[in-house]
């Protein structure tokens, strides 16, 4: 798959093991080949703060962490309405839905 991809997104939370598999498969990519580490290096990850007793911290220090290895960060911030069921765009926060086109831009300026 990485090898037809033109685009790199790597969604984690805001908890360090999730986010650690995304760092390794970023660091992998980087020592695998030239276009693996393009990809790599062109990345977007994506930070959730997944949980509602989350610390906003957690997720700014996770995407700190990517920062040097991916070309974008955005963080999502907790909204009640990504773990109500059915996600509709109307019942999000208006910070979660900006946090979201952040996301959308950052991979779209990727390609």
């Amino acid at each position: 798959m990485i090898d037809r991809s033109d685009q790199l997104v790597i969604a984690t939370t805001a908890l360090g093991e999730h986010a650690e598999a995304g760092a390794l498969l970023l660091d992998g990519l980087a020592q695998r080949d030239e276009r693996s580490a393009a990809l790599a290096d062109n990345a977007v990850v994506i930070v959730s703060q997944s949980e509602k007793s989350a610390d906003k911290g957690d997720a700014q220090q996770i995407a700190n962490g990517f920062a040097a290895i991916a070309r974008r960060v955005v963080t999502i911030p907790f909204d009640e309405a990504l773990h109500s069921g059915k996600i509709r765009y109307d019942a999000l926060n208006p910070i979660t839905r900006r946090a979201w086109l952040a996301a959308a831009a950052a991979v779209a300026e990727g390609l």
